[in-house]
């Protein structure tokens, strides 16, 4: 009995570790004698989502945080013209699991020097790209949702993200930061 079970276990091991392919064989001397045999293809795509925003190489991991700069000249402080950042920002989305929903989180405050604070609605944004449009910032949550619609159940959009810095109110002497989460999720 114990070297049957052994026989069984053995017989089961081997053949899951062989494969065979389908084959045809035909034999005969009339014309048009043929053979076929078929192959099955199967490709497994996970599903992925990508957010960058700034420099970085496309779908790696960088951990570099890019910063946009506004430097006013002393005419322009709180004189009502937007000062544009200094720098342009790149931002590429991809998923393929339907429409993607991008959020921009703003540290609670604003941007910050000690106790002076610039609210995050001083701070404007255009795109070159309206697949991809900047979400509002949200003031220490996530602000409203940019939805990115599936084109066959894939986004693959890329931007290039401008800011302004609306100057409407005279501020205090200082710099002033703030950090701004991007989150891109699928449903």
């Amino acid at each position: 009995m114990k070297f049957a079970k052994q026989l069984i276990a053995l017989a089961v091991v081997g053949a899951s570790f062989s494969a065979f392919a389908e084959s045809d064989i035909n034999t005969g001397a009339a014309a048009g004698l043929s053979a076929i045999a078929r192959l099955d293809f199967r490709i497994v795509v996970p599903r992925i989502i990508y957010l960058q925003v700034g420099t970085g190489t496309a779908f790696t991991d960088v951990t570099t945080v890019d910063r946009v700069d506004f430097n006013l000249l002393p005419a322009d402080v709180g004189s009502g013209t937007a000062v544009a950042g200094a720098s342009t920002i790149n931002a590429r989305v991809l998923g393929n699991g339907g429409n993607v929903s991008l959020t921009a989180n703003g540290v609670a405050g604003g941007l910050t020097n000690g106790t002076q604070t610039i609210p995050w609605s001083q701070i404007t944004f255009t795109t070159s790209a309206p697949g991809l449009p900047h979400p509002a910032i949200g003031n220490g949550v996530a602000g409203a949702v940019s939805s990115l619609t599936a084109a066959a159940g894939v986004v693959n959009q890329t931007a290039t993200w401008t800011f302004n810095y609306s100057n409407t109110t005279a501020m205090a002497a200082g710099t002033y930061n703030g950090r701004v989460t991007y989150t891109a999720a699928l449903p």
